[in-house]
């Protein structure tokens, strides 16, 4: 059975990519053999972790300069895609890991960031953040050695499992500090409370602060105030966030449309009217698939186009122009949309190939709905359908911020 429904022909990847591509697959193997059941009971990933780390898989966003692997973010997010096919939720985590992981670098100097790096790879840390930018943030107050940091945030995906936490902390003067947070560290507690419909592996937790002490040495950098006041290239997690999206969103579909046409061949009955053998044979059924194969590739040329978009927007670096970066952000807006509609629709639609006895809760075709219908209220769509509109009759460009 093909992985995906889109091939790249013409497309030459290179060794590297090929070795890490069949770790993510083996993985992905692991994962999809029980994932309804692990779904189901709704545990902490700590084991599904475990089986990141052994893959050795959680490293590569680490530049090569210091040792790392250094992949580029189209090759992050295919890892992260074949993973979330079969288990979207720990693909989800692996997403944020490799975000949170990279960004660091971009404010570290040279010593500060080699020996974060040396840290990161002898000790395979999976990284999350300090949940939603929404509501009070958390603060930060200066002590002997170090910072004191206090607060509390709930939507903080990863953070129940992870070892590290890129976090953010408003100081005196209202600037934020980016700090790099031990979760074992006295005071950080890491609340049980992730009880949803869908994407229910991500730990997507509460998390508290209370008066954690976080040493000189774990301050990124100042962020200043706000994100605009940033360098353009400083500014492309959100972007990239939102491509992250788009593409656990496009991999749930995938993946609902490949579990569909395994039922129905091996399981489903063609409608009697149909007088054919097998559902396979039934006209209906066939253009049902063809609407998902057409819809699907669509989106995936959509989405690995804004992911050739943002590598590029990345390498221009300290290059990258304000007006470049808003360009870069928009294209990723619109395939992010794009992929919560069509997602959305397809993974309700597979039902309608595979019939009422597919509905029976031990198939479990429902958690890949349940999974895009939980994350895609991450952020309302119609205000990234607004924020285009306005870029494309206006050319007004988004201010960098949490959401844009």
């Amino acid at each position: 059975m093909t992985a995906s429904l889109l091939h790249r022909y013409g497309r030459s990847t290179s060794a590297g990519q090929e070795h890490w591509f069949a770790l993510a697959d083996e993985v992905a193997a692991i994962l999809g053999a029980d994932a309804l059941e692990r779904d189901l009971a709704n545990k902490p990933p700590f084991t599904e972790v475990e089986i990141l780390r052994r893959s050795g898989l959680l490293p590569l966003t680490i530049p090569t300069r210091f040792g790392g692997a250094g992949i580029d973010w189209p090759t992050a997010f295919e890892i992260v895609q074949r993973i979330a096919r079969a288990d979207n939720s720990i693909g989800q985590l692996l997403g944020y890991h490799y975000i949170f992981q990279s960004f660091p670098y971009l404010d570290l100097d040279e010593e500060r960031g080699q020996a974060l790096a040396d840290e990161c790879l002898a000790q395979q840390w999976l990284w999350s953040s300090t949940g939603t930018p929404q509501g009070p943030q958390a603060t930060a107050r200066r002590v002997d050695g170090g910072y004191r940091v206090t607060g509390k945030k709930p939507f903080s995906t990863g953070s129940r499992v992870a070892d590290r936490i890129y976090g953010r902390a408003i100081v005196d003067g209202g600037d934020r500090l980016a700090l790099i947070i031990d979760t074992a560290s006295e005071g950080v507690i890491r609340h049980d409370d992730w009880d949803v419909l869908g994407s229910r592996l991500t730990a997507t937790n509460t998390i508290e602060f209370r008066d954690v002490f976080v040493p000189g040495g774990d301050v990124i950098t100042n962020l200043g105030a706000h994100d605009g006041e940033r360098r353009p290239h400083q500014v492309l997690t959100t972007p990239a966030f939102q491509l992250l999206f788009a593409h656990a969103y496009l991999a749930a579909a995938e993946g609902a449309v490949l579990a569909a046409r395994d039922y129905t061949r091996s399981s489903a009955r063609p409608w009697f009217h149909a007088e054919v053998e097998s559902a396979a044979e039934d006209p209906f059924i066939q253009n049902h698939y063809g609407s998902f194969t057409a819809a699907l590739q669509t989106l995936a040329a959509v989405v690995d186009h804004a992911a050739t978009a943002l590598q590029w927007a990345w390498d221009a670096g300290e290059e990258l122009t304000a007006a470049d970066r808003a360009g870069v952000a928009e294209q990723i807006a619109a395939a992010k949309v794009t992929a919560h509609e069509v997602s959305l629709d397809v993974t309700a639609r597979v039902f309608d190939v595979t019939g009422a006895r597919a509905a029976g809760s031990k198939y479990g075709f429902d958690r890949y709905w349940r999974d895009v219908r939980t994350h895609t209220l991450h952020d309302p769509v119609a205000y990234k359908y607004n924020e285009l509109g306005r870029y494309f009759l206006n050319g007004t460009e988004p201010v960098p911020s949490a959401y844009r």
